[in-house]
C-alpha cells in the first residue's frame, strides 16, 4: 500500500509546506515528525522552518511543554521564522514570571483582577519543581551563553522580548501585558529605571485594552448599542457601574456626543442619525486609538533600547 513517502520528493515537499502552513501548521509539523522518522529532514530545511505557522494563544496551551532549546519552537525561532519568535518571546515573558516565583521575588500588588487570574492559572499553580527546567531554559538566551556560541542565529532575552514589543497587536498586550511588566522587572536591577520603563508599558497595555474595546464595539455595534441604551435608561442616575468593558468606551461616547449636541438622553438614543453619527465616530476613535498605540509603542521601545541595547 502506497503511502505519502512514494510520492516524488518535490510533491511531498509541496505537500509539507502548506501543511506547515496552515493555521494549526506548528501542532501538526511537530505531530508528523514525531510518529515518522522520514520527515525529520524537513525539520532541518530552514525554508521549511521559516514557514511554519505558530498561532497561539498562550492561555490555551501548557507554556512548560514549549521548554526544550532543540525543540521545534527554538529551531524555527532561530531561522527566522517571526510567529516563532513572536510565541518564543511570549514564553520567555511566562519563564522570567516563573523564576520571579520560585525565588520568591513575584510582587503582585495593583494587579488587576483580570491579570491576577491569568498569573495564578499560567504561573502560580504549577509545581516550583518545574524551576530547573525553566532555569535551564532560560540560561540558554542569556548574554553569556550567546556571546561564547558558534551560532550567529542565537537569541537573547532583551531580543526576543523587543520582538514581542515590536511585533504584537492589542490581543497580544491585553494577554502578555503582566507577563510582560514582570519579565522587564526580572531582567532590570535598577528600581528607578524600571519603575521609568514600566510607566510606558503600563501606558502601552491600557491603550491597547481601549483599542480592544472599541474594536469589539465597531465589530457588535448594534448588539452593544442596545445594550448601553438599556442601561442607560434603566439606570440613569448610576450608569457608570453598570457598564464596563467595551459597553463602557461606547458609553463614553454616546455622553460626549449627548453633551456637544446638546440633546437630552431620551432624544438622542432614539434619533437615528444620532445612533450612525455614533457608528461613525466609534469607526473614528478606533482609527485613531491605533496611531495612539503606535505611538506609545514607539515610545516603550526607545526607553527599552536604552536599558538593553
Amino acid at each position: 500500500m502506497a503511502t505519502i513517502t512514494d510520492l516524488p520528493c518535490a510533491l511531498v515537499y509541496y505537500i509539507i509546506f502548506l501543511l506547515v502552513k496552515s493555521s494549526g501548521g506548528a501542532a501538526d509539523f511537530a505531530r508528523i515528525i514525531s510518529v515518522c522518522r522520514d520527515f525529520h529532514l524537513y525539520a532541518q530545511d530552514v525554508s521549511v522552518l521559516k514557514a511554519v505557522n505558530f498561532n497561539i494563544k498562550m492561555e490555551s496551551v501548557n507554556f512548560y511543554d514549549f521548554l526544550n532549546v532543540k525543540g521545534l519552537l527554538v529551531k524555527c525561532s532561530e531561522a527566522g521564522n517571526v510567529t516563532a519568535q513572536h510565541v518564543l518571546g511570549k514564553v520567555i515573558l511566562l519563564s522570567s514570571t516563573h523564576l520571579l516565583h520560585s525565588e520568591g521575588k513575584l510582587k503582585v500588588f495593583g494587579v488587576s483582577p483580570c491579570d491576577r487570574l491569568k498569573l495564578k492559572r499560567l504561573i502560580l499553580d504549577k509545581n516550583v519543581r518545574a524551576h530547573s527546567k525553566v532555569s535551564s531554559f532560560m540560561s540558554y538566551f542569556s548574554r553569556l551563553q550567546v556571546r561564547t556560541s558558534d551560532s550567529p542565529t542565537r537569541l537573547v532575552h532583551h531580543q526576543l522580548v523587543k520582538l514581542f514589543l515590536i511585533n504584537g497587536n492589542h490581543d497580544d498586550f491585553i494577554e502578555m501585558g503582566i507577563f510582560l511588566r514582570l519579565c522587564i522587572q526580572y531582567l532590570m536591577s535598577d528600581t528607578r529605571e524600571l519603575c521609568l520603563l514600566n510607566t510606558f508599558i503600563t501606558k502601552l497595555v491600557r491603550r491597547a485594552r481601549y483599542v480592544g474595546d472599541l474594536a469589539k464595539a465597531k465589530e457588535s455595534f448594534n448588539d452593544c448599542f442596545k445594550v448601553v441604551r438599556e442601561i442607560l435608561e434603566l439606570h440613569p442616575d448610576n450608569y457608570f457601574d453598570k457598564i464596563s468593558g467595551k459597553y463602557r468606551c461606547l458609553r463614553h461616547l454616546c455622553l460626549q456626543k449627548c453633551h456637544m449636541a446638546d440633546l437630552g438622553l431620551q432624544e438622542a438614543l432614539s434619533d437615528e442619525n444620532f445612533v450612525e453619527e455614533l457608528r461613525q465616530e466609534v469607526s473614528d476613535q478606533l482609527g485613531q486609538s491605533y496611531i495612539d498605540l503606535s505611538t506609545v509603542r514607539a515610545m516603550a521601545l526607545d526607553r527599552f533600547e536604552d536599558q538593553f541595547e
